[in-house]
């Protein structure tokens, strides 16, 4: 029996779902009326995120007139002036989209006690919550080129009072290192830095060389490029939306909802936000690669590249960037390409990728050493303590939560449709095909049980995929009909306040 083709746009049963998913999570989550929501047990050996002692002492209007700002956005996308010229409008609305979405993080941080930068120096500075700028300030960074040749051996000296760093590649401490040199190096910047931040050059309170001017400017520097990385995101979104089949204004209105997502937003400034831009970079270069009849070797080595620069901040990136770059494979075979030479050109961008994990071995460092190594004591501290079952269960609903329980919604109502049309024998577009691989691969890194725990933070990376899985549906003869701005606007809504409560509510640092 055929069955029908699926409305593009969000039907009301979908929309009224959005406001009742973010009412029941707002009703369960305020005043803690269901714990479980923030996960199963604190940690050791399980994880929760920990209540807020205290209720936020800043205002909330900030925030509140941020978002406010984006979902204006969202709406303007339906004007005469966005329809009459949409891929100039689009461009446009996300940049002022990527503006509010700089701003609207900040804001939420400017109700903590001690300001907006001051609170992400703490944040950066906070040894249990990052721990790479402390080691980027220790003696065992002094010398770069000699902490990429001793990581592997530095590694387990981490393990008690530097957890993340233990457990990551060198990238993010080199990152606050290179930081604190080019602030010792640019007194001027220093200065600005601080002064914007309102700062002092010296912390009375410890008064020691590694709390110098230059090394507080380089941790406020660093929060602030980490929150850029992760608004800039949108861009290769919105870039991925349009190789999907999406309108101009349709994609944009895709980016601009990335900058809401409650994970991207409250975190601030994890490197798993920074870790988004790189694999959403990869996974746009390979669709470019996968799609192209020119320049294909080339876009498969720039999804290389930037597979590469993931894996410099995250052991973990190999399982992001399979899942983004399975989706755009079976979305380029649902668009008609062949499958053997979709695979060839990924293996490219595999190979590059790998070349690049290997390359700093030419100047004396053991990458494959110091990823046993660091793997090892993940699984001593964070996998192996922690019950499989539990987080077969908590790590989807941490995931739904983070990403915006609305749209976890709208992931379901889209997978579902994908797999009836599916089941009917029924050609799936590309769309379809990039939503099934994704969640299929999502749901094998489930199974795998690597993950447990946490999962709001680590998964942001994979966001932005199952952010265009659940809401690109371009199967209408205006492609920019979906998701509509009315649709996209009522989302919003659903969602910003969902991100603001957790926010206030809950503490991740």
């Amino acid at each position: 029996m055929p069955v029908a083709a699926p409305l593009g746009d969000a039907r009301p049963l979908e929309r009224a779902l959005w406001a009742a998913a973010a009412v029941l999570f707002l009703t369960g989550a305020a005043g803690d009326r269901v714990p479980w929501l923030r996960g199963p047990a604190p940690y050791p050996p399980e994880w929760q995120w920990p209540l807020r002692e205290t209720l936020a002492r800043g205002s909330a209007w900030p925030p509140i007139l941020a978002a406010l700002g984006l979902i204006a956005l969202l709406a303007a996308t339906a004007s005469r002036p966005a329809r009459d010229a949409p891929g100039r409008a689009g461009r446009a609305l996300l940049l002022a989209g990527s503006v509010l979405g700089v701003l609207f993080p900040l804001a939420l941080a400017a109700t903590e006690p001690e300001g907006a930068l001051p609170t992400l120096f703490g944040r950066v500075a906070y040894r249990t919550a990052t721990s790479y700028y402390t080691v980027a300030l220790s003696p065992e960074a002094d010398d770069p080129l000699e902490f990429l040749r001793r990581h592997d051996a530095l590694l387990p000296t981490f393990r008690k009072g530097a957890k993340h760093a233990a457990t990551h590649p060198p990238g993010p401490v080199l990152f606050y290192r290179g930081l604190i040199g080019l602030c010792d190096h640019a007194p001027a910047l220093t200065r600005t830095v601080l002064s914007v931040a309102g700062l002092p050059e010296a912390n009375p309170r410890r008064p020691r060389p590694e709390h110098s001017a230059s090394a507080r400017a380089a941790g406020v520097l660093g929060a602030l490029l980490v929150l850029a990385a992760c608004v800039a995101t949108a861009w290769p979104l919105a870039a991925l939306a349009r190789s999907l089949g999406c309108g101009p204004l349709a994609s944009a209105r895709i980016g601009i909802l990335w900058t809401l997502l409650p994970g991207p937003v409250v975190m601030l400034p994890q490197f798993d936000q920074a870790l988004a831009l790189p694999v959403a970079l990869s996974a746009l270069a390979l669709a470019r690669a996968l799609w192209a009849d020119e320049h294909a070797l080339a876009w498969s080595a720039a999804a290389g590249l930037a597979g590469g620069a993931a894996l410099a901040l995250s052991y973990g990136a190999p399982a992001f960037l399979a899942i983004a770059g399975t989706a755009v494979l079976c979305a380029s075979v649902a668009a008609g390409a062949p499958l053997v030479r979709g695979i060839r050109r990924s293996a490219v961008a595999a190979a590059v990728t790998a070349a690049m994990f290997v390359a700093p071995a030419l100047v004396g460092h053991h990458p494959i050493a110091s990823a046993v190594e660091a793997l090892r004591i993940h699984r001593e501290f964070f996998t192996e303590p922690r019950d499989y079952g539990t987080w077969l269960v908590f790590d989807p609903l941490d995931l739904a939560v983070f990403l915006g329980v609305p749209v976890a919604v709208s992931l379901v109502f889209a997978l579902l449709r994908a797999l009836r049309r599916l089941a009917a024998g029924v050609a799936l577009r590309p769309d379809e095909a990039f939503r099934l691989g994704a969640v299929t691969s999502l749901v094998l890194l489930v199974l795998s049980g690597q993950t447990r725990g946490e999962v709001g933070r680590i998964w942001i990376p994979i966001m932005p995929v199952l952010l265009l899985a659940a809401l690109a549906r371009p199967e209408l003869e205006n492609a920019d009909d979906s998701p509509s701005a009315t649709s996209a606007a009522v989302l919003a809504a659903a969602v910003a306040p969902l991100t603001m409560a957790i926010g206030l509510w809950w503490r991740f640092f």
